[in-house]
């Protein structure tokens, strides 16, 4: 009796174990399941959480919800993360994180990572070119140019070396050519594309904001916004965390270039001359300064002399001036170097003897 006790105990255990196996796994396929879907006509995505879906919603609405309550700052965000990040600019005893290999003091935990993968962390080198990578995708994208492997649209004419292209050209015959159509009040214009909708609004709905202190113009509020601080009385100034350097800036990103350029020796190098530079644009500036414009040769024009009083005649010498007649080369040269030559003289009829 006690062996079939034990036995059937075993088997309602093994059962029990079954069900909690099959029920976890429904719950883990519940929760993965996206049954959120987005109702924005053109966007197919869906999440697995309500609370995902409304922070998605917001980036079509373009509504900032999660606004700073700090005085005298106007900024606002689409989430709370995103917010509590913020809030810690405003305190006065900030947490600054240390670099432990270049000792670079960062403001928060996200960008020292960032910082450390892009500068410290091994580099992905391309095993055909050498040629170096900070991300695996870079590397995956550019091994195809090696390869050589092209993807071709089976709907239309169009072929793709970058697969990621491809399938997101792939996606616009799926759901359908996707529109941007102009926010702006009365303006009806729909474009295909991000980029020409951007390049419309910069050319036909063009805005000037003026600052009220200096009377400076700019073309968009963030320009602005930025200009305004350079007429706050109490400006916060951040010195360069690395020591012995003195230089102290405004902006953070005065200081982040500084620190790129000439702390950690980031630069641009030319392909033709190999000169580095410290920016991008310098060195697009430079190539197409000295690379790519064709050196002018700078044509002198020839002024046109007068015509000389004398030209055709014989020419005089200094000594027959000063003599006052026209003395041939060798009396010219007697002369200069006092030689005194009677009988050559008188062939001449130059001098004459005394009686």
């Amino acid at each position: 009796m006690g062996h079939d006790s034990n036995s059937e105990a075993d088997s309602v255990s093994v059962e029990s174990e079954s069900v909690t196996k099959e029920t976890s796994v429904a719950v883990e396929t519940i929760r993965n399941e996206k049954r959120h879907k987005c109702t924005f006509a053109g966007c197919n995505l869906a999440f697995s959480r309500p609370s995902r879906l409304q922070r998605h919603i917001r980036f079509h609405t373009g509504e900032r919800c999660y606004k700073c309550d700090y005085p005298g700052c106007t900024k606002a965000y689409t989430n709370t993360s995103h917010l509590k990040r913020h809030m810690k600019t405003h305190n006065e005893k900030k947490t600054l994180y240390q670099c432990t290999v270049c000792s670079l003091y960062l403001s928060n935990q996200h960008n020292l990572k960032r910082h450390y993968n892009t500068f410290h962390l091994g580099k992905l080198t391309c095993k055909k070119c050498n040629e170096t990578f900070t991300k695996r995708y870079q590397l995956k994208i550019h091994m195809l140019t090696h390869d050589s492997v092209t993807h071709k649209c089976d709907q239309c004419s169009k072929s793709f070396t970058n697969f990621v292209k491809f399938k997101r050209h792939k996606a616009s015959h799926e759901q359908g050519a996707k529109q941007y159509p102009c926010t702006v009040a009365g303006c009806n214009e729909v474009f295909g594309k991000w980029v020409l909708l951007c390049a419309h609004r910069k050319t036909q709905h063009v805005y000037d904001h003026k600052c009220k202190d200096c009377g400076k113009i700019f073309f968009s509020k963030h320009h602005l916004r930025i200009h305004s601080q350079v007429h706050v009385e109490n400006r916060t100034v951040t010195p360069c965390p690395f020591e012995k350097c003195p230089r102290v800036y405004y902006f953070k990103g005065n200081l982040n270039h500084h620190i790129r350029t000439y702390h950690l020796g980031v630069k641009y190098e030319c392909d033709i001359c190999k000169i580095k530079i410290g920016t991008k644009q310098k060195l697009r500036n430079h190539i197409e300064k000295l690379h790519m414009v064709e050196k002018r040769v700078k044509h002198i024009k020839k002024i046109q002399r007068k015509k000389r009083k004398d030209a055709g005649m014989p020419k005089r010498s200094v000594v027959s001036k000063l003599v006052g007649a026209n003395l041939p080369p060798q009396v010219e040269k007697m002369v200069l170097e006092r030689k005194e030559d009677i009988e050559y003289l008188e062939q001449f009829g130059t001098v004459s003897s005394d009686p």
